[in-house]
């Protein structure tokens, strides 16, 4: 019998796929249970009683599933974002959630750079129309230059800054929203901090960065956007539900805001929406921070931290700070 058991409870392919992570925990002899993915939090609760870690990436991780799971130690979660895990109780229970922030950063940035020339070129309805009715070399209206115009960055965090990085080899000027963020950081990454309705006011374009809390659900709401120029183009790679989704679907209807690029929506897989009907819209399917390097280093990524905390050591990244005062653990073996 193995040391540790640890769950995996996001199966959507094959098992035998995740050979990077099985290869990581044989090193401490720690056996990968799957899970298929879609089930609740009572479910987890149920299957995961004898867990000494978990591996995540979208199911509920919430006080019950925790409090379930005397023995576990870490709970590692694939990607960036943090918001399906209830990292308040996880530190209660002494368990140590970590993340990758870093992992796909620079393909989320070449993303939302796609998007933004995407929508803003019309390249769906060009696409579209050369395929269906031959060559029609201006069907789709006005279209926007990219030369001194301004991007306004709705928080400014590590993808956000290489994004501006990319709009500023485009020639245009950055304004940023983050009361987290210190001017000098800012101006490092060429951006000029602004309060909101200032950047709403100003910007040709905005791209939203935001982690997903409570205090920033449908922070983009119809108010926000009414305050948005009617050329404005609005590009969101972060969570669906910082966007209100109805309310950006009736200001596309209506011409508040001139089109959108999105990665993330508010329920996924994308429901029957007026989005996919929209020519002014450009949507991919929750893919930005897809390419087979980064999928395959988060797959590393999250092996490593499992193995990290269960031979007593911190992981790279540890999402509940508040962990760091009750655990006496090594430093981490990864420091770069």
């Amino acid at each position: 019998m193995s040391q540790y058991r640890v769950y995996h409870s996001d199966v959507r392919k094959d098992p035998n796929a995740h050979g990077i992570e099985r290869e990581q925990l044989a090193r401490i002899d720690a056996d990968l249970v799957f899970i298929p993915r879609g089930k609740g939090a009572r479910e987890l609760a149920q299957l995961m009683t004898n867990a000494d870690a978990i591996i995540v990436a979208q199911a509920p991780i919430t006080r019950q599933v925790l409090t379930s799971m005397p023995n576990c130690k870490a709970v590692v979660r694939y990607g960036v974002g943090v918001d399906t895990l209830d990292l308040e109780a996880a530190t209660e229970c002494g368990v140590v959630c970590a993340h990758a922030p870093d992992f796909c950063l620079e393909e989320v940035a070449n993303h939302t750079l796609m998007l933004l020339l995407a929508a803003a070129k019309r390249l769906p309805v060009l696409d579209r129309s050369i395929r269906s009715k031959g060559w029609l070399p201006n069907p789709m209206g006005p279209v926007p230059h990219f030369h001194g115009q301004t991007m306004g960055l709705i928080a400014c965090g590590n993808i956000a800054r290489a994004f501006a990085q990319r709009c500023r080899a485009l020639s245009l000027k950055v304004l940023g929203h983050d009361p987290y963020l210190d001017d000098g950081t800012a101006r490092e990454a060429g951006i000029k901090l602004v309060d909101l309705d200032d950047l709403l006011a100003r910007s040709d374009f905005i791209s939203v960065h935001l982690p997903l809390t409570e205090k920033t659900r449908h922070m983009v709401n119809a108010d926000v956007l009414a305050k948005m120029k009617s050329t404005a183009i609005l590009i969101n790679t972060s969570r669906g539900p910082v966007v209100d989704e109805v309310a950006l679907i009736d200001a596309l209807e209506k011409g508040v805001i001139a089109g959108a690029g999105l990665d993330v929506f508010e329920v996924e897989p994308l429901p029957h929406s007026p989005l996919t009907t929209m020519d002014n819209v450009v949507l991919t399917p929750h893919v930005a921070s897809t390419s087979d390097f980064a999928q395959e280093l988060i797959a590393r990524r999250v092996g490593e931290s499992v193995v990290d905390v269960l031979s007593g050591h911190w992981p790279r990244f540890v999402a509940n700070k508040g962990i760091l005062d009750r655990l006496d653990l090594k430093p981490t073996l990864h420091p770069d």
